[in-house]
């Protein structure tokens, strides 16, 4: 098992307590266990084979014996016994957007609604209005997110659905059957959420295929593009014939080469009629990461620890962005720990500018609350204190478009905004963003000099490749930036540089792939 498996079952307990009552202090340590081991580095398997897995923080003895449980069997005892205390589907019912332990406890005790076919029919009939606390504007955002919750069961995250046809290609291209089997379809395309992940398949004709090798360019480039590019080129050159590979395709076409992120019927077809396309951003072409969280916030290690493994994976700059001192829940900063936290900024660049090697440096940043007004967490002297700011809302997500946009661009025109964070603040299949008006926050981040996140957890890919290109156009630069909160996540900018080539986006475009000089200018501001 993964260590985030294993720290799902952990995860699981807690809120198992909570449902039934449980000692409230034994379901936070649960908690607390859940998030070092998703956050720990080492595999929690070898640490239980080494004994040093109560050295972790928040594993003592008693825990340690429930995760070689886990690890053993999938679950331990008093799981299995929680488990068997809550009906079936309730735990279903607690994935609903709004409803915690809490309120799921009390929709089951004093409404018994126990699966979320019970609860939807609970605020179709008008009932859940009957409790106290329940408004009829909480039971129709329960339907509206039952429902949302619904669709999103039928979807796959982009990097959930790479990782699951990893197995299957491997499985596949070992067999002497296949000549080749590849991601196609959405897949290939790196669309952010897929609900079915396509491969395809060419086998020697001795066996039952999908495709002989001499059509496999063919049926790929069908299999990958969406029907209004694979339309559009036909519009040109007619039904593709029979071809091995995508390039003599497209050559015979008369069209150069598309990429396969951009087949989407959106004037990529029209582009190669007119000559060789962008060369796109490629995850090489990155050389520093910005926005990422250390343990002086929310994160699961160290400011030197995170910043040691984005210089092992060879970036030349990294910024660190904790939160700032409103976001109480993520451990925000206060302006002493912010003073803090420049200290040790200072003596690990001394430190490195000591080494022998390539220049690494590390840019003392924070990930500033937008508040609900607009204006940014902390005071100007504070502010001012930073190599740069994140500027990001984390909370008030119930707004009006208008309100929104307003909240937004009071926040660009901020003196001190250096990138507008995770602009919509959507979670994919979980969370829906709230509305914005693009074009006009994206016209204030021109007229500023603001760059645009865009952020690369998975959960997130947020600014929404859609906008990426009229952003571009607009002379906004797009940061490609992790929110790392553990140092594996820093690898997370694969994704974000996957869904930026969707929007066209090319190294001379993106914000973090310039080099160390060049972003020390772009701070000191310089030409974009």
């Amino acid at each position: 098992m993964s260590n985030d498996d294993i720290a799902q079952v952990l995860q699981e307990t807690a809120d198992l307590l909570e449902l039934t009552g449980g000692n409230p202090h034994r379901a936070r340590a649960f908690s607390r266990a859940a998030r070092s081991l998703s956050g720990l580095t080492d595999a929690v398997a070898d640490r239980h084979e080494e004994g040093t897995l109560v050295d972790v923080q928040g594993i003592g003895d008693a825990m340690a014996e429930h995760v070689a449980d886990i690890l053993h069997g999938g679950s331990f005892a008093l799981r299995d016994e929680l488990l068997s205390a809550v009906p079936p589907g309730l735990m279903d019912v607690m994935q609903v957007k709004g409803l915690g332990t809490k309120r799921t406890r009390r929709l089951w005790t004093e409404l018994d609604v126990t699966s979320l076919d019970e609860l939807e029919a609970a605020a179709e009939n008008d009932r859940i209005t009957t409790l106290d606390g329940f408004g009829a504007k909480t039971q129709q955002n329960i339907l509206e997110n039952v429902r949302q919750l619904r669709r999103y069961e039928t979807q796959w995250r982009l990097a959930d659905a790479w990782a699951a046809t990893d197995s299957v290609l491997q499985a596949l291209r070992g067999l002497d059957a296949v000549d080749r089997a590849e991601r196609t379809g959405p897949l290939r395309r790196r669309h952010e959420t897929i609900e079915q992940a396509g491969v395809l398949v060419a086998t020697l004709p001795v066996h039952v295929h999908t495709t002989l090798p001499d059509c496999f360019g063919t049926d790929w480039w069908h299999t990958t593009g969406a029907s209004d590019h694979c339309s559009a080129v036909e519009k040109i050159a007619g039904s593709p014939t029979e071809y091995a590979g995508e390039e003599a395709l497209y050559q015979d076409a008369g069209l150069s080469y598309v990429p396969p992120e951009l087949r989407e019927g959106r004037g990529e077809v029209e582009a190669a009629a007119e000559g060789p396309l962008p060369t796109l951003l490629d995850p090489d072409d990155l050389e520093g990461c910005l926005h990422n969280h250390s343990t002086y916030s929310d994160g699961a290690h160290s400011l030197p620890e995170m910043a040691e493994a984005a210089r092992e994976r060879g970036f030349s700059y990294f910024g660190i962005c904790d939160h700032s001192q409103s976001l109480r829940i993520a451990d925000g900063l206060s302006p002493a720990e912010v003073r803090e936290q420049r200290a040790e900024v200072d003596r690990l660049n001394a430190a490195y500018a000591e080494e022998e090697g390539s220049p690494f440096r590390v840019f003392h940043g924070i990930e500033s609350d937008i508040l609900s007004d607009g204006s940014l967490d902390y005071e100007p002297d504070v502010l001012e204190e930073f190599d740069f700011v994140v500027a990001s809302v984390h909370t008030g997500f119930s707004m009006t478009q208008d309100e929104a946009t307003r909240r937004l661009i009071r926040a660009v025109e901020h003196p001190h905004t250096r990138i507008l964070g995770h602009p919509t603040g959507r979670l994919l299949l979980r969370r829906e963003g709230y509305p914005i008006n693009h074009a006009q926050v994206i016209e204030a981040c021109a007229e500023h000099g603001v760059a645009l996140e865009l952020n690369a957890n998975p959960h997130r890919l947020d600014l929404d490749w859609r906008w990426v290109r009229q952003a571009t156009e607009k002379g906004v630069l797009i940061s490609i930036n992790p929110d790392a909160h553990a140092r594996r996540e820093i690898d997370y900018v694969k994704w974000g540089v996957a869904v930026g080539r969707k929007g066209w986006l090319t190294p001379e475009k993106c914000l973090n792939a310039k080099s160390l000089d060049a972003f020390e200018e772009w701070l000191d501001g310089g030409a974009l």
